[in-house]
Formats: structure tokens, C-alpha cells, sequence
């Protein structure tokens, strides 16, 4: 995968998904008792702050790559 596009292609059913779950569960009448406990709240919490700090990595190393790489062809 060496394109925006094919990284979009692969990614974009995935986030499709999640917001289909995401919709289906809101939309219930009444949630499941799991969604409620306190142990789910702070999973959910961890999960978002470990993606969070995936990407914040992921595109800093990103950036200096790009940068050392561009210096390169200067």
C-alpha cells in the first residue's frame, strides 16, 4: 500500500463498520447492562486514549521521516 488511496480503500469499510455498531447500539430502546458498568467506561476511555496516542506517534514519526527525507533530496 503505498498510495492515499489504497490506505483510504482499507481503512474506509473499517471506520464504516464502527459507525454502523456505534449507530445500531445507540439506537436501541434499551442498552445491554454491559454498557453501563463502570469496568466498560474505563475500557472504552483507554481504548480511545491508546488510539489517540498510536496516531499522535505514528504521525510524528511520520513527519520526521518525511522531513529527514526531504532534507535529503535538498
Amino acid at each position: 500500500m503505498s498510495t492515499e488511496f489504497d490506505w483510504f480503500m482499507v481503512t474506509m469499510p473499517i471506520f464504516a463498520l464502527i459507525v454502523y455498531a456505534i449507530v445500531m447500539v445507540g439506537s436501541m430502546e434499551k442498552q445491554p447492562k454491559f454498557l453501563e458498568s463502570k469496568q466498560t467506561e474505563k475500557m472504552v476511555i483507554y481504548g480511545f486514549g491508546a488510539l489517540l496516542g498510536i496516531g499522535i506517534l505514528y504521525s510524528g514519526y511520520a513527519m520526521i521521516d518525511l522531513f529527514f527525507d526531504l532534507l535529503s533530496k535538498y
